[in-house]
Order: C-alpha cells, then structure tokens, then sequence
C-alpha cells in the first residue's frame, strides 16, 4: 500500500497536478446466522479501493478504482484529469495539510479477530437456543446473527500527510416470535462491541424472547395527550431520524430550521446531545475522519444551547470556522459529505425506575415504526405509530399497541423533563438513556 500511494503521488505531481491525495479502505466480515438449530449462512465477504483526488488546472479531479497496483495508476490519474474539466463546482475541494495531533484509539481487538470461527458459531446457536427455552411460546428465532467486521483506512497525500488506522468490532443480534392464542409478538436484543468477553449470548436470546413475551395482550388506549418515556433505544432511533437538521452541508443548502440559531436555546436546559467519534469501546471508533482531519467528542448541544453544526473542510470555509472533523465517505467510492459519528445523549444521573415515578401515568415507548417516511426532517414533524407500556402509579402494567405519537421534534427537544443513566447506543452508532417527555399527541382506538 505504501509504495503504490508514493507512486501515484509522485505520478500525480508529474502529469500536473498542484496537490493529490489517496484514500484507501477497506474490510473483511464474517457474518453467521442460525434457524432451527442449525447454520442458516456461513458467509465470508471483503471489498476496498481506493480514491483518489487532485487539483489539476486549478479544479479538482476525482476518480476510484478496486485495483490498487501499479497498472492501475495511470488510468486513475487520467480519469481525474478528465473529471476535472467536466466537474462544474462553484465551492471547489481543497486537501487537507494535516494535524499534528491525532488522538490515541487502540480500536483492533487481537483477541476477537483470533476467535475460532467455531466458537462464533456455537455462540449463534446459543442465543437461538437460549430464547426457545425461555417458553414455549416462543415458536421461533427468525433472525439470529452474529457478524465479525473489520476495517482499514490509509490516507495520504502531497503535503506530506500519512496517517492510517485499523478497526475491528462484532455485532450480534436475535428476534424472537412469541405466538400464544393467534396472537405473534416479536422481540429483539442485540450486542456491539470489541471485547469477547462482554458478549452474552444466552443473555442475548433470552432476553429476545422476554421482549416478545411481555408484548402478548397488548391493546390501545384511547387518544389524548400523554406523558411519554422513550425507552433508550427508541428515542436513539428518534434522534438519529433527524440527525441532518445538525449537519452544517443541509443548514447551508436551506434544509435544516437550525440555521442562525447558533449560540440559541433550542432545547431543555438538562438536554445534552454530544458527538464522540472516538467514544471509548465503541466499533465505529477512529481518531481522524474521512479528510485527515483529527476527530474529537464536541457537544452539538450544551444545557439546552445549540453549539455548533458538523462540518467537514468544505462547509467549514463557507462558514468561516473550523471543520469539527465530520467529513464521511461511505465508501472509497463515494464523495465527501458530512456526517456524525457516534451521536448521542448523554447518560442524565437518575435510575430508570425513578423517571418511572416521576412520571406517575404516561406511557413508556419501547418502539417505533415508520419513523423515516413519518417525519419530516425538514420541519420537524412527525406522526410514527408506537409500541410500548402503560405507566400507572409510577410502574409500568399491560402492553400497548396500535398508537400513533405525533408532535415536532424540536418541541420534543424544550419538552425533555428528565433523563435517566442509562445510556444504551444501537448498532447504528447513535446513543441515549431513557428520556422523559412532558407531552405528546397519542392516538388510539381504546376505550
């Protein structure tokens, strides 16, 4: 990798380019599932490339390849000559010079690399096993996975930055089917992370199938406003939906309603919403992003003020600040945008069960469906429909179904009451407690 970055580099500068840059990632995975006892996928995957970039006649040219050799340079470089006499940009790219600092993430796990793939597998079938035990209401586990991942990135360019990092990480989930008078319910448990030893499999399943379990005999409740709990997970999923209404590309495009609210209060003096993307233990890691520029843990909001948007170089210079480290690519074949990287609300220092108490009666919303085609990420709207639990005398009693909550989602911010310390993060990377809110809009068929 080393000696073909220094060549097409140095070819680069040769044909004519003032500036270029390499970027070079790419990963492996081996991904298991399980139904009925028995290995349902064994499948084993690797892909990567590399991009690459440069300013050639003052506009900078870009082009990919999955060849990363020697015959494939000048093919690169002269596809990015040609793309930069094609590419119309008013706000051209420029690269990155480089940090001189870079935040020390030890984010490859030997260990968990090293684990036999049998032991992989006997950890399935344990979470699938371990579900079906819990009761034989449980007809079935219809999806039971585990997948090992990891990942490298390279990036290194003519102004002499040369930084790399190696990441590793597994992910681990079982859904469960409770079926019990013709009524099904399902359940889901997952697990992420770097250490083997924190993974519980049987915890896992039988965890899986007690959620499906306790959703049996769920009903709807009549309309009308509720306190409202959002469980960990949910309101992670909640905050992720409208995650761009923060990035500074859509505020400068019109499309976030948080533009020139820098420094304002937006939300409840106890709300918090952080950006960490070198949060420790977490899989999606990394100490620079996707430009070299050094990645730090940065509140987006503090005590309820709205801090700052995400920014990569780009939107930086537009805004005449300094990019936060957020520039993504999705792959070695996609263009710069922005992005966070380990979203999430910090944990508040009060127990579940007493957000519980203070809530008295409301209900406690465990999941939500629909959320990307019921929200507008624009205006903040959002109608969802919502499974979840009646909270009566400060305790959560029977399962609730067929409701749909609806409101905004920065009313939702100034309407946060309390915040539990229970700070869970889903495999998506985005990460709360529980959250209480004063009030929603519930709509139901219930008598």
């Amino acid at each position: 990798m080393k000696d073909f970055t220094k060549k097409l580099l140095e070819r680069a500068i040769n044909k004519g380019f003032s500036d270029a840059e390499v970027y070079i990632s790419g990963g492996s995975s081996l991904g298991i599932s399980t139904l009925d006892g028995e290995i349902d996928k064994f499948e084993s995957s690797s892909s990567g490339g590399v991009s690459f970039r440069g300013t050639y006649n003052n506009k900078m040219g870009y082009s990919y390849s999955e060849l990363i050799n020697g015959e494939a340079i000048d093919i690169i470089i002269t596809e990015a000559m040609q793309n930069s006499e094609i590419l119309e940009e008013e706000e051209q790219d420029k690269l990155y010079k480089g940090g001189v600092n870079y935040p020390e993430i030890d984010g490859f796990n030997e260990e968990l690399k090293n684990i036999p793939a049998e032991e992989k597998i006997n950890a399935a079938l344990s979470m699938e096993k371990s579900a079906k035990q819990v009761s034989g209401s449980i007809k079935g586990v219809d999806y039971n996975e585990f997948e090992y991942r990891q990942s490298g990135i390279l990036i290194a360019n003519t102004y002499g930055m040369d930084i790399e990092y190696n990441s590793n990480g597994a992910i681990a989930y079982s859904y469960a089917r409770a079926v019990k008078d013709g009524e099904t319910k399902t359940g889901l448990e997952f697990w992420t992370g770097l250490e083997w030893g924190e993974f519980k499999p049987g915890e896992i399943g039988k965890t899986a199938a007690e959620t499906a379990l306790s959703k049996l005999g769920a009903k709807s409740i009549k309309s009308g406003q509720y306190k409202i709990i959002m469980q960990n997970t949910a309101f992670a999923d909640f905050i992720g939906t409208f995650s761009d209404v923060f990035l500074a590309d859509k505020a400068q495009k019109g499309l976030s309603l948080l533009a020139g609210k820098l420094n304002e209060q937006i939300a409840s003096e106890i709300f918090t919403l952080r950006d960490d993307p070198v949060y420790p233990g977490s899989i999606r890691a990394t100490p620079f992003d996707a430009e070299g520029v050094a990645a730090f843990n940065k509140a987006i909001i503090e005590n309820g003020v709205f801090k700052t948007f995400l920014h990569n170089l780009k939107t930086a210079r537009k805004d005449g600040v300094e990019s936060t480290g957020n520039a993504s690519k999705a792959s070695y074949k996609s263009p710069v945008k922005v992005a966070p990287q380990n979203l999430y609300v910090p944990a508040g220092k009060i127990a579940k069960e007493e957000l519980l108490e203070r809530a008295g009666e409301g209900i406690y919303i465990t999941d939500l469906a629909g959320l990307h085609s019921g929200a507008d990420e624009i205006s903040g709207d959002f109608s969802v429909s919502a499974e979840g639990f009646l909270i009566e005398n400060g305790k959560l009693t029977r399962p609730v179904e067929q409701i749909t909550i609806a409101g905004n989602f920065f009313a939702v911010l100034k309407d946060i009451e309390a915040i539990a310390d229970n700070l869970r993060f889903t495999y998506s990377g985005t990460g709360s407690p529980d959250v209480y809110i004063k009030s929603l809009a519930v709509s139901g068929s219930g008598e």
